[in-house]
């Protein structure tokens, strides 16, 4: 259950950190040129679902014989109005994870899920850590998940569970010596949600590659929406996981794509709620590259 209630009446802590035309299902594979120092056999598979005003969930499967080293999502047509709650590997590694799902004043119109997957035979010390936050109704949360010593993230995932769409993913990002990820999750501006939820962190951890390295593309700080980051990894390095950030959003501003969109650039897309908002606010992306 939710209550709209005026600014006056509500008291928010700021956590400053951070269309596909039919239903039918595009799944697209692109074998990706990696260099030595690259997991081997790494391959970027993107899926699109179904165009329509339902909530939904799209997998980006991987290939037999491989797992997801990564993956993110981006929303086409919701118009800031629909939140991707859950950006996950599944269980498994078999494929990456992302539902939206319309915030708490809902949306009219029709709107899509592309989703996309890293994918690559187990790399050496390949293991997925998870973390739950409290199960609270707090309007904002954050948390860190760590890898073992030795290994460092290769890619991550975020779900904020039972949010309903009235809880954005503020802030999914590999910390800069990719030892862990740190996750911050905002009740949606727009409403008071009364309900507990659940943050669930997930750290794809690994041996790490030569020249792993994380790669930061910022955005402006203004007042402008939609707005777009862009991480490019360096020359003869390829993405091996995807993270973003939207920094002093508030739970008005929602990540509406966080995703691999070629093998060596991550683009992370923010836009505000359908009522604006009227504070500055930036957006990053983060490529994980080797």
């Amino acid at each position: 259950m939710y209550v709209r209630r005026n600014g006056a009446g509500r008291v928010r802590r700021i956590v400053s950190t951070a269309g596909l035309a039919s239903a039918a299902v595009l799944v697209a594979q692109l074998a990706l040129v990696a260099p030595a120092s690259a997991v081997p056999g790494l391959v970027l598979k993107v899926a699109g679902g179904p165009d329509n005003s339902d909530w939904k969930t799209t997998n980006a499967e991987c290939p037999v014989g491989t797992t997801v080293l990564g993956g993110g999502g981006r929303i086409s047509d919701g118009n800031g109005q629909v939140v991707m709650d859950t950006m996950l590997p599944l269980v498994g590694g078999e494929a990456y994870s992302v539902t939206g799902r319309e915030d708490g004043n809902g949306f009219g119109g029709d709107w899509s899920i592309t989703t996309s997957a890293l994918c690559a035979p187990a790399p050496a010390g390949l293991e997925t850590r998870t973390q739950l936050s409290d199960n609270n109704s707090n309007v904002g949360k954050t948390m860190d998940v760590e890898c073992p010593p030795g290994k460092k993230v290769l890619g991550l995932g975020a779900e904020m569970s039972g949010g309903m769409g009235r809880v954005v993913i503020d802030d999914l990002r590999p910390s800069a010596d990719l030892t862990k990820i740190s996750i911050a999750g905002m009740e949606d501006g727009g409403t008071d949600y009364l309900d507990n939820w659940t943050m669930v962190g997930k750290a794809i951890c690994a041996t790490p590659p030569a020249g792993l390295v994380r790669i930061t593309g910022f955005g402006t700080l203004d007042s402008t929406t939609p707005k777009t980051a862009v991480a490019r990894c360096p020359e003869g390095k390829r993405v091996h996981g995807v993270g973003g950030e939207i920094d002093n959003g508030q739970g008005e501003v929602r990540m509406t794509a966080m995703w691999a969109n070629s093998s060596t650039t991550v683009t992370v897309t923010g836009a505000e709620e359908e009522g604006g908002y009227g504070n500055s606010w930036a957006v990053k992306a983060y490529a994980i590259c080797a």
